[in-house]
């Protein structure tokens, strides 16, 4: 076959596999010669191709289909599909020709036509018998062969997907590039605000947040760059580097001694600016000996940002949102973070950590993503840190809402 001048798409294992049962014809059977045509797909109109002929492949001459009596081969070939005569194979005798004895079988898979096989000899009829063989050789040719096809079909999709990704990527990079000039601009008109202002100014502390969040998000794209850009495809799509929380290093769970006072005192000044505009008051209770903790710091303010920015989110305009720190008689800290919001439902909370997944709110006027406990869940679980939930969880007198409180136990320094 001159693959240059056809659109059917055939592999080396295919070809071998179907020089192999030719092969077994001509040893087997005595065919004198055996052909292989498949459909082209492509084609306008449905059109048959030679793929390979045995024992003369070398010679690159396909012989053609002769008319079968007075109608064409493809005629002929198109009644043996029919559902009442596709049992019966296509034989048929030529006197003048070398090879009288002519078979043809086609090569269907699921009711899915992918060729035929036409095989002659001259010095004895087909027999019934040898004709039910037959059939298994093309049922083996056609099972190759919508392999094959799926094969194609999935090589396609395949690089198809690596160009969206590439191109995904290459947009990603451009973001990334124009998110740091406006960045640096924030951060420098708050650097500007905080020397120019007094401590004891009211905006001063805003300065401060919006000073702090600016090198969260500077810190968080330097993260990001670092662990993502440079991989190669292979790298990018392997199990070990994916994370929910793609800005956190890859040496997640390693541990270190934090001051947990020293992680959650600025995210409360940072909650209380948020909750200001819904007018919520933020509550705090702390009772520890110890304020080291054995943690990663990064992973654990994002845990904690997530679950008190949820607390505001859902509570409606003049609740209240607690975080109490507390130290157990064992060996762990204890977090609590309590609301007077709306609750999370029942049946929702067994789906709550999937990503994605927004259960009764999806319909409500709050916008979300899903993926907040989702990702709390997942770096909870890299640094030893439980969760629990508890929902409805009524905290205060004359509560209207359900309320929801989250607990999180974070293992001590024990040095």
């Amino acid at each position: 076959m001159n693959k240059d001048d056809e659109n059917i798409k055939i592999s080396d294992e295919f070809l071998q596999l179907c020089h192999s049962q030719l092969n077994l014809l001509f040893t087997q059977f005595f065919a004198q010669e055996s052909v292989i045509y498949l459909t082209d797909s492509q084609a306008e109109e449905p059109k048959l191709i030679p793929i390979l002929v045995y024992p003369n492949s070398s010679s690159h001459h396909f012989p053609s289909l002769p008319p079968l009596q007075e109608n064409s081969w493809e005629d002929s070939f198109s009644d043996a599909l029919d559902e009442k005569k596709n049992s019966e194979p296509l034989i048929n005798y030529y006197p003048n020709s070398h090879a009288p004895h002519q078979l043809i079988l086609p090569l269907i898979y699921q009711n899915i036509v992918l060729g035929l096989l036409a095989t002659t000899r001259k010095n004895s009829p087909w027999q019934p018998t040898e004709i039910l063989q037959i059939k298994e050789i093309t049922n083996t040719i056609a099972i190759a062969r919508i392999l094959e096809q799926k094969q194609q079909i999935t090589v396609e999709k395949l690089s198809q997907l690596q160009k969206f990704r590439q191109l995904e990527s290459d947009h990603l990079d451009d973001f990334l590039h124009q998110l740091r000039n406006p960045l640096t601009a924030i951060r420098t008109f708050a650097k500007l605000l905080l020397k120019r202002l007094f401590v004891d100014d009211p905006n001063y502390s805003t300065s401060q947040s919006i000073y702090r969040e600016s090198d969260r998000i500077k810190e968080l794209i330097a993260d990001f760059s670092e662990q993502w850009q440079g991989k190669n495809e292979e790298e990018i799509f392997t199990l070990d580097t994916l994370h929910t929380s793609f800005f956190l290093t890859e040496n997640i769970e390693n541990l270190e001694v934090v001051n947990i006072i020293n992680v959650i005192k600025p995210m409360l000044e940072n909650i209380r600016i948020i909750a200001e505009e819904k007018n919520i008051q933020v509550l705090e209770k702390i009772n520890i000996d110890t304020e080291f903790i054995l943690t990663n710091k990064k992973a654990l303010r994002e845990i904690i940002n997530n679950l008190l920015d949820n607390a505001v989110k859902y509570t409606p305009n003049n609740g209240k949102v607690r975080i109490e720190i507390e130290q157990n008689k064992g060996d762990k800290i204890i977090v609590k973070i309590a609301d007077t919001g709306y609750g999370i439902p029942l049946e929702d909370q067994t789906h709550i950590f999937e990503r994605h997944y927004r259960g009764s709110q999806i319909n409500g006027n709050i916008s979300g993503t899903g993926l907040g406990l989702a990702i709390v869940k997942e770096l909870a679980d890299k640094i030893n840190i439980k969760i629990k939930l508890i929902s409805p969880f009524q905290w205060l007198e004359n509560q209207v809402d359900n309320g929801t409180q989250f607990i999180l136990e974070i293992p001590i320094n024990t040095d």
